[in-house]
């Protein structure tokens, strides 16, 4: 579902006289990529392996077969993970709150580990629409109502979709600065050919509770790829907490899905 994005970047030392330095950029080792999610919702989980690409290949990331993949939770439950299709591991399950899930990846020779705690949910209220004035220009965005909880450090992942079309923002939040509060959490919104959501458009919301190394993954990533033109952060590979030299994350979180259509 999602698409990681790797970014590499070269220093070159410069000195006093004239020098032709030539760089090999295609030859840089492929590295495994792994993306995975384990939620509360009963149903077919998830995780995904491929590989990087040269970097003037195509943005397409070969899929990885033959892979042994398995989740296991801090009471010894083992779920072994089949793969359905060329580079994609299924397994129907439900993953419990509070639970901690460890991914243990094989593929080559080598072992890939991660684990996540799966965070307590926080209850979606609803969505709306927000009409605001932006530079002058009115616009609707869309808008999520919740309360955060007092007692708990909680850290949002969302996914918004216009007409089931998945939004390539990256949407990340934590409580840092409103814990307790009751929550307006608002999504800007637009795409090649629109710069606002529109009268008729349908609009889905997923919402996520993310443990605090997703939360990482997932912020350093939107600083990378969320900025305007030359406005970007130092480029550098999201932070990961999968050990072994992979890219990528193994998130156990919840699930919960909104939908309006904009009038």
């Amino acid at each position: 579902m999602n698409k990681l994005i790797i970014l590499v970047f070269f220093v070159l030392s410069l000195s006093a006289c004239k020098k032709i330095i030539q760089i090999d950029l295609n030859n840089a080792k492929p590295v495994l990529v792994i993306e995975g999610n384990i939620d509360d919702i009963f149903g077919i989980q998830q995780i995904k392996i491929s590989k990087t690409n040269a970097l003037d290949g195509d943005d397409v990331f070969p899929k990885i077969s033959g892979a042994t993949v398995k989740v296991t939770d801090n009471l010894g439950n083992v779920n072994v993970f089949t793969e359905a299709s060329p580079g994609v591991y299924n397994k129907t399950m439900k993953g419990i709150v509070g639970r901690t899930y460890s991914l243990a990846v094989g593929f080559a020779g080598q072992t890939y580990i991660a684990s996540s705690t799966m965070p307590k949910k926080v209850v979606l209220d609803s969505i709306g629409i927000l009409k605001v004035n932006l530079f002058g220009k009115d616009r609707k965005n869309l808008v999520a109502y919740f309360k955060d909880p007092i007692d708990d450090v909680n850290f949002y992942r969302y996914y918004m979709y216009v007409n089931r079309n998945l939004v390539r923002n990256i949407y990340v939040s934590n409580d840092r600065l409103t814990n307790g509060n009751a929550i307006r959490q608002q999504f800007f919104y637009s795409s090649d050919d629109v710069d606002q959501l529109k009268t008729g458009d349908k609009v889905y919301l997923e919402m996520l509770n993310i443990d605090s190394n997703i939360f990482d993954y997932w912020y350093s990533l939107s600083q990378q790829v969320d900025r305007g033109p030359n406005q970007n952060a130092t480029p550098s590979n999201p932070s990961s907490n999968i050990t072994g030299g992979a890219l990528g994350y193994f998130s156990a979180q919840t699930y919960q899905l909104d939908s309006l259509t904009v009038k």
